[in-house]
């Protein structure tokens, strides 16, 4: 939101812009950690989607891309207390490097409450930080009934439970949840997408894609009369605010996946060149939305490498297509971060002659209310100005000193971006 005030540009000379410069769309991939055997195998796909050293599946693409992790696991397959103790310093290095950025709920063995204050405490003794939950199938700490049709008994929010312990988790930090919405729909909270349904067509597989038109249709009708299983598919949003069980407002946001047999085969490190094959990520492009692909990165039991070749393929694809400044890929946690950002700042325009100041006053924030956001929080918030070297950026009276000056995009307009932090590959 801005204010414009007495003294300021017309409202058309600064505007915010919808991604970061110069992208025209943004992508996560959001992985959930299920069937991860060894440290090994976990490290290996993380060298390959963020690094580009030479793995065994080839050179990595060295994008930004995070994974999940578990606490408590009942087969003891990658997890923070239950395989080892190399299995735990390097969920630690990767949080603190920012390329584990979700909690894939405690784990199906986690059933109380004390073994969450545990678990929450060795994060905070090891300084780590997360915002993000993603529910798990069989987890009793998963929070919200609304899919426990889909994802078993949801406890994790129910003061009466054992295993409640959403006052904490959201103590701890945590604010973005995926409680259980999937869509086939490409590019949520988009631009350009009057009918966003009409992304489920794909002339190769008409009979398919006129199932998977009257299954979003359904959803997106059922949320327009009220069923809040589908609110988020009502309008076809990225994220809502949500109230749990106890009374406390969490951001509740939706994933993508897609494959011509079932979201379940799409949801693997083979079924993901599907949901991100090329012709997904140019109408991601077209319509200019955001997507949060859902997969199991090491659900790979049917190939013999750590990744499947065609997914390779799909996610070099996707390397050139944020190489070559259309779609912005980064993490769950940041990619969530910026749209919470861009849909709520506040800010106002003063001017002195030909020179542009922008204030950001706050961050209008429904759940916590207003705060002062850091860098962090603005990261890649983007304004369109009349002239990219007449123009200072401040955070109420904290002038930003490194602001990147960008040339004419496609619009034909400048602009100015508060600049990134890019993520280091710990080793």
């Amino acid at each position: 939101m801005s204010r414009l005030h007495p003294q300021t540009a017309p409202s058309s000379d600064v505007m915010l812009r919808a991604f970061p410069y110069p992208y025209r769309a943004a992508l996560t991939i959001c992985s959930d950690i299920d069937q991860t055997q060894t440290c090994a195998e976990f490290m290996e796909i993380q060298r390959f989607l963020n690094t580009k050293q030479l793995t065994t599946v080839g050179e990595g693409v060295g994008l930004e891309i995070g994974n999940s992790f578990f606490f408590y696991d009942q087969k003891q397959e990658f997890s923070f207390f239950t395989h080892n103790a190399l299995a735990r310093h390097i969920i630690i290095d990767m949080i603190h490097a920012g390329y584990i950025d979700c909690i894939h709920s405690y784990g199906d063995a986690a059933m109380q409450r004390d073994q969450v204050l545990y678990a929450l405490d060795a994060l905070n003794q090891a300084d780590c930080k997360l915002d993000v939950w993603i529910n798990h199938y069989g987890a009793p700490s998963n929070v919200s009934r609304t899919f426990e049709f889909r994802l078993g008994i949801c406890q994790g929010d129910n003061p009466t439970s054992p295993i409640y312990h959403t006052d904490v988790t959201l103590d701890y930090g945590v604010r973005f949840f995926w409680t259980g919405a999937i869509t086939r729909i490409v590019g949520q909270s988009a631009l350009r997408s009057p009918y966003p349904l009409m992304t489920t067509f794909k002339q190769c597989d008409r009979l398919r894609s006129t199932l998977d038109f009257a299954k979003e249709t359904r959803k997106m009708l059922l949320g327009l009369l009220g069923n809040t299983r589908y609110t988020l598919q009502r309008h076809n949003q990225l994220m809502q605010v949500i109230h749990l069980r106890d009374g406390r407002k969490v951001y509740d946001f939706n994933r993508y996946c897609y494959h011509p047999v079932n979201i379940q085969q799409g949801a693997t490190s083979r079924g993901l060149a599907h949901a991100i094959a090329p012709h997904a990520l140019n109408t991601l492009k077209h319509v200019q939305g955001y997507m949060v692909v859902y997969t199991h990165l090491s659900k790979n039991s049917d190939c013999p490498d750590v990744m499947a070749p065609e997914t390779v393929t799909a996610l070099r694809n996707l390397e050139q297509e944020y190489r070559s400044g259309s779609i912005y890929v980064t993490t769950t946690s940041k990619l969530l971060n910026y749209h919470q950002a861009h849909h709520y700042v506040d800010w106002s325009v003063h001017t002195a002659g030909e020179h542009l100041h922008i204030i950001i006053n706050a961050l209008e924030d429904p759940i916590q209310g207003p705060f002062i956001p850091s860098m962090r929080h603005l990261q890649g918030i983007t304004f369109y100005v009349p002239n990219r070297d007449q123009v200072d950026v401040s955070i109420q009276d904290r002038q930003i000193l490194d602001l990147q000056r960008n040339p004419v995009d496609a619009s034909g307009r400048e602009s100015v971006t508060i600049p990134f932090t890019r993520l280091n590959f710990p080793g």
